[in-house]
């Protein structure tokens, strides 16, 4: 489980590889410089233009128009802006010019390198060409879309009204099986805990670790099974045909990765990571027998992690990830052994708000953290009896 878009937190994307799948904070696209995305300005020209996109997967890819010069623009230059996913934030890739004499046609093309910056298929792309001298825009073309995909496969797709499955080498029966359980893990989550209705989430299924590692970021581990891009309403996970278990271990846990990240998103601050990693290991099926067992032991062995070490990163070698995986199972657990999903449902609302840590434990369980850390731990402690 590694793991923004309409909104983004102000803070520092962040990435995480896990060993059951990946959750990764999406990193923006490769720009040469960024900007954030204003509407269309008025009082410049209209550029009247129609692009070409050439996918070059997992590269880039290049777009290319023309424009008739005009004379006002011998002193200008070109660029084209690009935002990813419905992203506040433009990039700004330069386009180089030809010598050509006014009202002759201007080849325009600008080559977008998705691999280095890393920007995950999956994902649509609005761009427009501008333009532009030492006083500002001169000239701007409307806002044109295009899709950045892995188009080495010939992919089927399956859809409900907040989930959309992309797959291929997938039996047919199989396929509406992953769509379904997708499609019931969003609608529990969001009935369980009183969740506000979520945004539409497109899922890619590759059915082999190999052609997924293909179309992920260079040097990526090769454990990772699944990786989740909440801002971008984006997962890609690796599921053989016919495999009943890794749905339900891998792809569960990213839905519910999604789910919370919307309920919760907010520009302040996000839910700490043993909380948002505890309910994904809760909603996945399978991948988390022995947790209480490696938890206890841990206890026993005085190496149980506290609370606020799982805050906002996990341990990179394997062994300790997986105990950081189990410890904030553990802690979910306890919380609704204790509080009930009611107790839930009021933490998910209180990291909405964006209030500091121990503020919105205070307010939905009535302890701060140095006591749900004392508390969880007694109760860990009860196990070992």
């Amino acid at each position: 489980m590694i793991h923004n878009a309409q909104s983004r937190r102000s803070i520092a994307w962040l990435v995480r590889v896990v060993l059951f799948a990946s959750v990764a904070w999406p990193i923006a696209a490769a720009p040469v410089f960024a900007q954030p995305a204003t509407p269309q300005v008025d009082d410049v020209a209209r550029l009247e233009l129609e692009s070409d996109v050439a996918l070059d997967f997992p590269r880039g890819m290049t777009i290319s128009t023309e424009v008739a010069w005009d004379d006002t623009y011998n002193d200008a230059w070109v660029e084209l802006l690009y935002t990813v996913a419905g992203d506040d934030t433009a990039n700004l890739a330069f386009v180089p010019l030809e010598s050509v004499s006014t009202g002759e046609e201007m080849p325009l093309t600008a080559t977008l390198d998705l691999q280095a910056m890393f920007v995950p298929s999956g994902v649509t792309l609005d761009y427009w060409w501008r333009v532009v001298d030492d006083g500002g825009p001169v000239a701007e073309s409307a806002p044109e879309q295009t899709s950045w995909f892995d188009d080495r496969w010939d992919w089927r797709e399956l859809q409900t009204d907040q989930v959309r499955l992309h797959h291929y080498g997938h039996d047919s029966a199989f396929a509406q099986k992953m769509l379904d359980s997708s499609q019931a893990t969003v609608t529990e989550l969001e009935s369980r805990f009183s969740l506000p209705r979520s945004a539409p989430l497109d899922i890619w299924v590759y059915p082999s670790g190999e052609d997924f590692r293909g179309a992920q970021q260079p040097n990526s581990r090769e454990s990772i099974a699944g990786a989740s891009y909440p801002g971008y309403f984006l997962i890609v996970a690796v599921v053989p045909d016919g495999s009943t278990n890794e749905v339900g271990r891998v792809i569960l846990h990213e839905v519910s990765h999604q789910v919370l990240y919307q309920a919760t998103d907010n520009p302040f601050t996000y839910p700490p990571l043993w909380f948002d990693e505890g309910m994904a290991t809760h909603f996945q099926v399978g991948g988390t027998d022995g947790f209480m067992e490696m938890v206890v032991r841990a206890h026993r062995d005085n190496t149980l992690f506290d609370i606020t070490s799982l805050d906002a990163s996990f341990p990179y070698l394997p062994a300790q990830a997986t105990l950081a995986y189990a410890t904030s199972w553990s802690i979910v657990e306890y919380i609704e052994v204790t509080w009930g999903d009611e107790g839930i449902s009021r933490l998910i609302a209180a990291y909405a708000t964006g209030v500091p840590y121990d503020e919105a434990l205070v307010d939905a369980l009535g302890v701060d953290g140095d006591e749900l850390n004392h508390d969880w731990r007694a109760w860990v402690a009860s196990h070992a009896d």
